[in-house]
């Protein structure tokens, strides 16, 4: 009896000074920036450049320990020192953010006005193939239609990295990152991506600002919005519409108004949006969708 107490004692003692040794949990640690400290003026400041107003600095006045985090016009940024050419008169929102140990914390949106248009930064070829120039419009199909025909692709979908965009597909640049790569589907034989049907039209116009309109026929809703490029980047960001894609990829985008543009000529055109790895419960990719302008469809039709 004496032997079982002991062996309890013993016993218990090791319990507590194990306890009393166990690591303590880590955490990510209390988040040490709130959103109304976020504030224009002494987080990050919003200025007009002085020759000229089109052109809005934004800056992060945060210690270096922090990754600062734009949402702004023309998409999204990480660096300290942000540079937008705004061709269009009209007001605009930014929100600032930062990545704290805890956590991301954003401020409050804070608006900043363009007074006047300025023509010079819708002169890259860009625009005018994008959308068909300074007060035109022009019109765009999915490279797919109601008999599962795909006029210039070998589908109305690939598959890019996240490490690609314009640069290194078009040989003069490098990846972004590491992830690079390329699926080209036969539509043929991977009718799983998206059924044949007739997805409607997807029109770009430059009359009065930059505005984007898309009849999205297999989703049953019609969208009217704007847009802005950054020439630098070729990305757009698109507001309150979204590129003509099929159902299965209609819920498992993490921004449909962050576009980056793939390829682009007078007659095609490839537009790819990031992949969401929880909503799709695969990885993430650059759900890239392949486009025909209709005068290339029209001329096309009549040849065949």
């Amino acid at each position: 009896m004496k032997k079982i107490l002991q062996y309890s004692i013993y016993f218990f003692v090791g319990i507590v000074l194990l306890g009393a040794c166990a690591p303590e949990k880590y955490t990510l640690g209390d988040i040490d920036v709130t959103s109304a400290q976020l504030v224009e003026g002494s987080s990050y400041k919003i200025e007009h450049d002085v020759n000229n107003p089109n052109i809005i600095y934004l800056t992060s006045l945060m210690d270096a320990k922090y990754t600062p985090l734009w949402d702004h016009p023309q998409g999204h940024s990480q660096d300290k020192k942000v540079t937008l050419k705004m061709p269009f008169p009209g007001e605009y929102n930014v929100k600032f953010g930062v990545e704290t140990r805890g956590g991301i914390v954003y401020g409050e949106p804070v608006t900043f006005t363009i007074d006047d248009m300025y023509a010079e930064f819708i002169s890259d070829e860009i625009w005018t193939m994008l959308a068909g120039g300074a007060g035109e419009e022009k019109t765009w199909y999915l490279d797919l239609d109601q008999h599962g025909i795909s006029r210039a692709f070998k589908g109305p979908m690939y598959f890019y990295g996240t490490g690609d965009w314009w640069g290194n597909i078009n040989a003069n640049g490098k990846p972004l990152n590491s992830d690079s790569w390329l699926w080209e589907p036969q539509w043929k034989d991977n009718t799983w991506l998206m059924p044949a049907g007739d997805y409607g039209e997807m029109t770009f116009n430059l009359k009065g600002g930059a505005n984007v309109i898309v009849n999205h026929n297999m989703l049953g809703k019609k969208q009217k919005g704007s847009f802005l490029i950054d020439i630098d980047t070729k990305t757009i960001r698109m507001v309150n519409a979204s590129p003509l894609h099929g159902q299965p990829q209609d819920g498992i985008v993490v921004d449909w108004g962050d576009v980056r543009i793939m390829s682009l000529t007078k007659n095609t055109m490839q537009l790819a949006v990031l992949r969401d790895p929880v909503l799709s419960n695969d990885s993430a990719a650059m759900l890239t969708f392949n486009f025909i302008s209709k005068d290339y469809y029209d001329s096309w039709e009549a040849s065949n």
